[in-house]
């Protein structure tokens, strides 16, 4: 296989990508990547129009259309793509788990969407469940301003071989571990991972020694084992003694009120990547933190449950081991501040092409179509750069923010 590194254009990555696979095979990859990075669209007519054929534009259409039921091939280029990526995975690498939900709220014929896909007659109002799945992992080095989707699995909840969330996104989760040969640490948050499969996940991962992890835990309720004791995580935080302390330094809007779903994250990502240095404001955040050994019910994994005080206010669940001084406490801390912002990167080039856009077409044509924009996503992801994190132990050097601390005591600082 040619090396990625000399792949400059779409047409020699899809080159790259098709080699090995057959001409007729090999054409249709190279052309469903070109037209889907030429017209930023997943919809088979901005596809063919893109390519600019001599024959006649429905021809190509169906052409790629007829091409695109091929679920063995969707299989074998997200296994060529996950390969390559998992050589630029370390040990310390930040795997972080997305979800999303893929939704087509009028298109009633669209296979295993709804529960009676079949009956097209059907009035039933979509429910909470109806909807494609879609779970990316995505890589990234703190500290490092580039990142790599390593992985996109779809999904519906109506197809026959569905069994749960759960053992989709773990499927997902040991099989990139597979390929890096246990390098890496998962990250979870919510609502990357939405309740209850977020709560289940961490239960199941709990138990998996093979399968380092970050985990934010959200309930206080929930239990875990100290001391031969059952006690909650509200519990548990108070028993915890913060002995180290450390100041947070955040970048933000000077006018921003946050709120906590998804859509704000990357709207606040956004948002400050467009923004001058006189419009963004970098705060000092106090921050207390200890440590205490837990397991999680029947389980004989020792884990780590972190418990942050002061505004932050979070419980950090993690496998990593020596958590016992100040610098390794720090580790998963530091690593799950900029989750969101690797996240709203990627989701922004990805929501570049539209996949809400998506035509009607059957489920295997979908997972094939969804792995070919898998794939434009990782070509571009080659080339693009993080901004600097947004949230760090150490001030913000090379900007000159607006800030509220280090300041003469005759200077006004800026509100809360």
């Amino acid at each position: 296989m040619a090396n990625l590194e000399d792949c400059k254009t779409i047409e020699n990555f899809g080159e790259w990508l098709g080699e090995g696979l057959g001409r007729p095979t090999s054409k249709f990859v190279q052309d469903m990547l070109k037209g889907i990075y030429t017209s930023r669209s997943v919809r088979l007519a901005d596809v063919a129009r893109a390519l600019g054929e001599s024959c006649d534009l429905h021809a190509t259409r169906n052409r790629l259309s007829r091409n695109l039921a091929n679920s063995e091939l969707a299989t074998e280029l997200s296994y060529r793509l996950l390969q390559q990526s998992a050589h630029s995975i370390k040990r310390d690498t930040r795997l972080i788990v997305h979800i999303h939900t893929l939704t087509k709220p009028d298109a009633r014929k669209m296979q295993y969407l709804y529960e009676e896909a079949e009956d097209s007659a059907s009035k039933q109002p979509p429910s909470a469940i109806d909807g494609y799945q879609v779970c990316e992992i995505i890589a990234n080095n703190v500290g490092s301003r580039k990142y790599l989707p390593l992985l996109s699995t779809f999904w519906s909840r109506h197809a026959p071989e569905y069994v749960s969330d759960v053992d989709k996104i773990s499927r997902s989760i040991h099989q990139v571990l597979t390929m890096t040969n246990g390098r890496g640490i998962v990250l979870l948050d919510h609502p990357l991972v939405a309740l209850p499969a977020f709560n289940e996940l961490i239960a199941e991962l709990s138990g998996d020694a093979g399968v380092p992890f970050v985990a934010r835990i959200l309930d206080d309720n929930t239990r875990f084992r100290y001391r031969q004791q059952s006690k909650m995580v509200s519990e548990l935080a108070k028993l915890c003694n913060v002995k180290y302390a450390s100041r947070i330094f955040k970048v933000q809007p000077t006018r921003w009120a946050p709120r906590q779903d998804v859509s704000d994250y990357q709207a606040l990502y956004q948002e400050i990547g467009s923004s001058t240095d006189e419009t963004l404001a970098e705060r000092s955040i106090g921050m207390e933190y200890g440590s205490l050994t837990v397991r999680h019910h029947d389980s004989k994994r020792r884990l780590t449950l972190i418990a942050l005080k002061g505004e932050l206010n979070s419980r950090l669940l993690t496998s990593l081991e020596g958590m016992r001084t100040r610098k390794s406490l720090l580790q998963p801390i530091e690593s799950w501040f900029s989750i969101w912002e690797t996240v709203s990167a990627h989701s922004s080039i990805r929501e570049g092409f539209a996949p809400g856009d998506i035509g009607v077409m059957t489920y295997d044509r979908m997972q094939l179509l969804l792995t070919l924009l898998h794939a434009v996503v990782f070509f571009e992801s080659r080339s693009y750069r993080l901004n600097k994190s947004l949230t760090g132990l150490q001030p913000h050097t090379g900007r000159k923010y607006r800030r509220d601390f280090l300041l003469p005591e005759d200077v006004e600082r800026l509100g809360s």
